[in-house]
This record gives C-alpha cells, structure tokens and sequence, in this order.
C-alpha cells in the first residue's frame, strides 16, 4: 500500500520527481558537445564549452559545437593523414 502511495505520487501531476528528471535529461544533453570535446582531449575546448554556452540556445550553434566535438582533436598526436613515413635503417650494421 506505501509503495503504491509513494509511487502514484512520483509520478503525479503535484510531484516536481517528472520535471526534475526531465530537466537533467536535457541539461545533460544540451553538455553533449562539450563532454564529448573533453573526453577526447580536444585541444579547442575551451572554445566548443563557449560555443556551447553561448550558442547552443539557437540549435545551429549546438550542431556547429557537435560537428567541432567530433573533428581531429589536434594536440599531440599526429594527423592519421600526415603519418610520418618509415624511414630506412641509415645505421652501420657491420661495423
């Protein structure tokens, strides 16, 4: 009987449970740009978090902050298009 209170009361037109979850559900997806930038160690994120911010209200500037999320992240790792090529052994190995 408490279980069935507790649980027509969650999820009742009085409760704030409904908005809560649905608030952190699109707060969480609005960050997508962002934490995706970050768990990819982009080296633009301070730029895409601003972008995100400041833009992604208007949905085109969260598309342009996913789109940048998803490119090269730059840094320190090299370009897969611009991999250095094996260079010949040069060493003497007679002598």
């Amino acid at each position: 009987m408490e279980q069935e209170l507790i649980r027509s009361w969650v999820w009742s037109t009085s409760s704030p449970v409904p908005i809560i979850l649905l608030n952190v559900f699109l707060w969480a997806f609005y960050f997508v740009p962002s934490l995706i930038a970050w768990s990819r160690k982009h080296r633009s994120l301070p730029a895409i978090i601003a972008l995100n911010i400041l833009l992604g209200w208007t949905g085109l500037g969260w598309i342009g902050a996913f789109v940048w999320s998803l490119s090269w992240p730059g840094g320190y790792q090299s370009h897969p298009s611009q991999a250095p090529e094996s260079q010949p052994d040069t060493s003497d190995q007679d002598g």
